[in-house]
């Protein structure tokens, strides 16, 4: 199928079409003009931070001689009488920190070289110095005071930092054109011009540029981090950007304490599972809740949560943010507790992501591309990771099966060292041809891995425009990323477009952002296999035969004896995903009284997500369908009875299946701020709010056969008297018919927030949300539940240690509150499935797709987290520690009902799932002398995290001898991978047999509590109890600690980041070895081996030494499968091969240590910069997923893609290496 142009939607506007086409054209050249800029280079200056209370001139200068390595010269009686310096500064130079401390002194200094000298100011500069200003700086609408502002005569380094209440003094030169600037972090600075006032009053606006890392974004309101009284983690973007990896949610490993990451493929496009502080519901989905810029975004495709909770499922639609290009992201804010995701809401049980977006900034324009290329590493034999048979050892392993003479289920399927050995029994080829044959099998070696996989290249662009004024501010990007996985076929391209204007009119505030996307996926559709085929294909099989055409063999499973091929099935099916989505939002702001601030936010979106699964007519998926051999293009397939047959009478079979979303949101919301007193130590903040919004999934699955895709979409009439298989088929299939789907949410939520604050030491904080759904029954007071916390925060260092020098900064914080979740699923009303006309009944029929379930209530947590925030050592060592606690009642479980009803089970509020665990976070900086335009400094930084997190499944409902009402529903495979939930246990816990060893006399293996004479035990047993009797607790798949340790190392002009990620506590099965379906011990020609068979048990006594079952004899092995429980209804086990497959013996440790990402990157000094006529540059090369350490026991099995649990091996996420560059103009 051909690639579709990306610009298709935009047919009929060719100025647009041109426009891009420039657009391209602009970004090639710039590619070209900055590959020639590797010169020698200089690093921007180094900035530092310096926090001092009531000082003396000495010990300041003390300190900046630690943290700059600068000394200092100066007269000590002309210093000694400097003291009561107070300042808090942030990413300062060593000229601006001296500016400050000795305004309003008598000194000046010079540097030279590494010195500092201080001296008097001249005497006729002191007598200029005569005019004394004097007043407050307050914040904004209010009258509370700022301490810390700096105040400095614009174009002179005369300043003052104003003290605790917000007090300044200014000493004013002489002059008409004198200008004060007020600045601060956070607010936006501003120019006072004097007019020979003696007293001047500043209030200073929030700021709505960069605010570095003193102000948390929680998508309803913007918080100084010293006010913050809940659990969020802020996380820079520059922090952890990863070049070479294609999304933000792969970025986040390691960076989140108490955030679990979980990658199961390196596909292009598959999302990794998130979960913040464990898992909170059991049948809801378990992702977090992703947010924009205020904005909740909604999924592109509503997929079932069980699917999405689903360890194994490979996820390729994407998720809310797989359109958003991290080059335009600023800030991340991770929400946790309660009372940092109430206010969000019945969805935000799972915790919140907050994403904010780059905005512009008061400037000139500057315009900034940024490149990156990517090599992307197959896998090769010569990995640790592979650990299969060569050719060598496969043939051995075939030559001892045929010794034995083991019987083999189909002689069929016979290829390669099989089929040349019954060719020479059968005397078609000599002994001389036979040995031939033999060698050329045993030295083959193919390599599956080349023919399937591939070393990839890929590449990414972004150019973006930003600047403004003070009234009007811009920011915009155009962004491209394509994606070539490392299996062959497997590309992603992504077409990124996104705007923001910021307008500033005195009282009134306004803000308009657009943006789109468009992403195509191209796939080979999964059941193909083409990784798990890799891996297991054996290597003494050809793939082409001698004069180059494809090798086909017969496959068992097919229909008659259908020939396959990987390249042919590869070449021959698709799955393409294309999706693209446009949303545009608003926000205006109105100040009505200084106090009192009105604003409205309005969003809408609408996406499109198209994914179609093709297979060809000549893959092995359709000549099964079509009940055919092999393709007979002489037309042998025209008798009555196969046409009668045939599900498939010509072409092949396309899968389609569209979703679309519209979502818009409408949100007024009014903020009020109060002081109670005169002194303004008391102060009260109001925030109230209401939201609609509406989110409405509309689509169609439907299924084509007799598809020929170089027809286009028409299918062909089909003979209804000939072909009455397929006739039947589409008359009774959803799917042929087509399956409409709409699915519509509404949703009415009312919040309010109320935030009072003693002094800036006390502060507390209530949020309360009330949700609306009618989603629940007849008992009113169940569609409202009310979501509330109440959270505190004590400022211990401003208030009972500012004279403890080495505490910088403490605070205690805690928080309680309730979350609630809604079931999606879940209805109050029946809902049916329109089915076909029933033949029988001459009635339409239809099917029971939900239950009516009225009496099904809301999932409730509570939530209470306690955390100390710290900075110690002139902020040498910054972090906190956190503890939380999160119990969920009412938790959704499906409970067993009579079929009677039209369905097995629905859900009840039977369960508690709690969570606890603890959180640290840490930001030491050992070592700091880069200062100033010191370009040899030396600094370094380690970002320690760590998050724990342990979790177990409560049932309330009593259980009896007879019956268990949690688990009897669950099949025994339920209990082997997984997905049975069982009290007391964590969510996702697993179990396995008890492996007791191998027979002395044939090697095979044994288990405990699997003999017959435990039959009469287990007759009067529920199943389920049956299953834990039989198998053993094994842990846990999901690890309950994972974190991460970032590096960063800066010197010369280098900074080198490094991070280290870890995850610890989870279990994981060795890849299986045997087929428990298999008639036989030998298994099938194509299918290659492990190389732990060839440690198999031969001969009595082996079992002392390995726990690797021998080969038994075709008597002794059909025994095997039939063992006695066979056909009851508690049989635990298909027999001894599944089971030594799901023994313990098979279950190691998945802790890991892995190198997940590298940089090194090389800033431009301003000077060359200059020479270059560019405002900045870097260049960096990086790498992703180095390398990763594990237990040996793994023998190279990837513990993040190979699970052991999932039927087919997955693409592990690969190793790759970036070079970038970034230059702005």
């Amino acid at each position: 199928m051909g690639k579709k142009n990306v610009f298709s939607s935009f047919r009929g506007d060719p100025e647009l079409i041109k426009l891009v086409r420039t657009m391209k054209l602009i970004i090639v050249f710039l590619m070209v003009s900055v590959s020639t800029l590797f010169a020698n280079v200089a690093a921007q200056d180094m900035k530092l931070d310096l926090r001092v209370e009531h000082k003396s001139l000495i010990e300041v200068m003390d300190l900046l001689k630690q943290k700059s390595g600068f000394s200092f010269i100066y007269s000590a009686a002309e210093v000694e009488s400097v003291t009561g310096i107070t300042m808090d500064v942030r990413d300062k130079t060593i000229r601006e920190v001296l500016d400050i401390a000795l305004s309003g002194t008598e000194l000046t200094y010079t540097i030279e070289s590494n010195l500092i000298i201080l001296r008097k100011v001249a005497a006729q500069q002191q007598q200029q110095q005569k005019r004394v200003v004097t007043g407050y700086v307050t914040g904004q609408n209010v009258k509370d005071t700022l301490p810390g502002v700096t105040v400095i005569v614009k174009g002179t380094s005369k300043g003052v930092t104003t003290d605790i209440h917000g007090k300044y003094t200014i000493i004013l030169p002489d002059g008409d054109d004198v200008v004060l600037c007020f600045s601060f972090i956070g607010k936006e600075t501003k120019e006072v011009k004097y007019t020979g006032q003696k007293t001047l009053n500043v209030k200073l606006s929030d700021s709505t540029e960069e605010l570095e890392e003193v102000v948390v974004n929680a998508g309803y309101l913007k918080i100084d981090k010293r006010q913050l009284t809940s659990s969020v983690t802020t996380i820079k973007m520059d922090d952890i950007m990863a070049p070479g990896m294609r999304t933000l949610d792969q970025m986040l490993e390691g960076h989140v304490p108490g955030m679990i990451f979980m990658q199961n493929s390196g596909q292009v496009g598959a999302t990794p599972r998130l979960r913040i502080r464990g898992t909170s519901t059991v049948m809801g989905s378990q992702e977090p809740l992703w947010v924009i810029d205020g904005i909740i975004q909604e999924e592109p495709v509503n997929v079932d949560p069980s699917q999405l909770n689903d360890l194994d499922f490979v996820n390729l639609l994407g998720n809310a943010i797989s359109g958003l290009n991290p080059e335009d992201i600023e800030q991340i804010d991770v929400l946790k507790d309660a009372s940092a995701t109430a206010l969000y809401g019945t969805r935000a049980a799972n915790g919140v992501i907050v994403i904010t977006t780059k905005q512009g900034k008061v400037g000139p324009p500057m315009v900034r591309y940024s490149f990156g290329g990517t090599y992307s590493r197959r896998p090769r034999y010569s990995d640790r990771t592979m650990n299969v048979m060569n050719s060598a050892e496969r043939v051995a392993f075939s030559r001892e099966l045929l010794e034995k003479q083991m019987v083999y289920p189909n002689k069929n399927t016979w290829i390669g060292y099989e089929k040349a050995y019954e060719d020479y029994r059968n005397g078609l080829l000599s002994p001389e041809e036979f040995q031939d044959a033999t060698e050329y099998y045993e030295t083959l070696n193919m390599d599956w891995l080349d023919a399937i996989y591939r070393d990839a290249f890929s590449h990414n662009h972004t150019l973006s425009f930003s600047g403004g004024s003070s009234n009007a501010k811009y920011y915009a990007s155009v962004g491209y990323n394509r994606s070539n996985g490392v299996l062959r076929k497997e590309n992603g391209d992504r077409y990124t477009a996104n705007m923001s204007v910021s307008l500033n009119f005195n009282r009134f505030k306004a803000q308009f952002k657009l943006g789109g996307n468009v992403q195509e996926q191209e796939h080979t559709p999964s059941d193909v296999g083409l990784a798990d085929y890799a891996h297991n294909a054996s290597r003494a099989v050809p793939l082409y035969n001698e004069d180059g055409s494809l090798y086909f063999y017969p496959k068992q499973g097919g229909y008659g004896k259908p020939w396959f091929n990987i390249l042919n099935e590869r070449d021959n099916s698709y799955q393409n995903i294309d999706k693209n989505s446009l949303n545009f939002s608003t926000q205006l702001d109105y100040n009505i009284l200084d106090d009192l601030k009105l604003s409205t936010t309005f969003s809408y979106a609408i996406s499109n997500t198209n994914e179609d699964v093709y297979h060809g007519e000549d893959t092995f998926y359709c000549l099964n369908l079509a009940k055919k051999d092999f393709k007979d293009p002489a037309g042998r397939y025209e008798s009555s009875s196969w046409m009668t047959a045939t599900l498939l009478p010509y072409g092949g079979e396309l899968k389609r299946n569209e979703t679309r979303n519209k979502n818009y949101m409408a949100r007024v919301q009014v903020n009020y701020n109060l002081f109670l007193d005169e002194n303004h130590d008391h102060l009260v903040q109001i925030m109230a709010g209401g939201e609609l919004s509406s989110s409405n999934y509309t689509g169609l699955n439907k299924t084509f056969r007799c598809y020929q895709p170089e027809r286009g979409l028409l299918v062909g009439n089909v003979d209804t008297e000939k072909y009455k298989t397929y006739i039947n088929w589409l008359a009774t299939d959803q799917n042929a018919r087509g399956v409409l789907k709409d699915n519509l949410s509404n949703r009415v939520s009312a919040y309010g927030a109320i935030n009072y604050s003693y002094k800036n030491l006390y502060i507390l904080n209530a949020n309360m949300r009330v949700d609306y759904s009618n989603k629940f029954g007849d008992r009113s007071r169940e569609k409202f539940l009310p979501i509330w916390s109440v959270s505190g925060r004590w400022n211990v260092k401003q208030d009972i240690m500012e004279d403890v020098y080495w505490v910088n900064d403490l605070a205690l914080k805690a928080s309680f509150g309730y979350q609630g979740t809604v079931h999606s699923t879940q209805s109050p009303k029946l809902q049916l499935t329109k089915g076909e006309l029933n033949g029988a009944f001459g009635e339409f029929s239809s099917t029971i797709k939900s239950f009516p379930n009225p009496d099904l209530a809301w999932e409730k947590t509570m939530n209470l987290n306690a955390s100390i925030d710290f900075s110690l050592f002139n902020n040498k060592v910054n972090g906190s520690f956190s503890y939380y606690y999160k119990k969920t009642t009412d938790a959704f479980l499906n409970k067993k009902v009579a079929q009677v009803n039209g369905v097995s089970s629905y859900a009840v509020n039977e369960g508690t799932v709690e969570n606890q665990g603890l959180e640290v976070a840490l930001n030491i900086n050992p070592i700091n002398t880069a200062v100033g335009g010191n370009r040899k400094g030396f600094s370094w930084r380690i970002d320690p995290q760590l998050g724990q997190v342990v979790n177990k499944l409560i049932n309330k409902v009593l259980e009896t001898d007879k019956y268990d009402p949690l688990h009897d529903d669950y099949t025994y495979m339920d209990f082997l991978n997984g997905s049975a939930h069982v009290s007391g246990k964590p969510l996702n816990s697993f179990y396995s047999y008890e492996f007791t060893g191998l027979s002395q006399k044939d090697g095979r293996p044994t288990f405990a509590r699997v003999g017959e004479e435990y039959f009469a035990d287990y007759v009067d047993m529920p199943k389920s109890k049956v299953f834990t009797k039989v198998m053993r607790y094994s842990g846990c798949r999901v690890p309950y600690l994972q974190g991460g340790i970032n590096n960063t190392i800066q010197w010369n002009g280098f900074v080198l980041n490094f991070n280290l990620a870890y995850s610890i506590g989870s279990k994981i099965r060795l890849l299986k070895l045997y087929d428990p379906q298999a008639a036989s011990a030998a298994v099938e020609p194509i299918q290659n081996l492990r190389k732990e068979m060839v440690k198999r048990w031969q001969t009595s006594g082996d079992e002392k030494h390995t726990n690797i079952p021998g080969l038994l004899s075709a008597s002794a092995y059909t025994e095997t499968l039939t063992p006695w429980w066979n056909g009851e209804p508690y049989a635990f086990a298909e027999n001894i091969w599944e089971m030594y497959n799901y023994s313990d013996i098979r279950v190691v440790s998945g802790n890991y240590l892995k190198l997940q990402s590298l940089n090194l990157r090389y800033v431009f000094s301003d000077q060359v910069c200059k020479r270059l006529n560019v405002s900045s540059l870097y260049v960096s090369l990086s790498g992703t997923n180095l390398f990763t350490w594990s237990a040996k026991e793994l023998r190279g099995q990837d513990p993040t893609s190979q699970s052991g649990s999932s039927s087919k091996i997955n693409v592990a996420v690969p190793a790759t290496y970036t070079i970038s560059v970034n230059v702005a103009f």
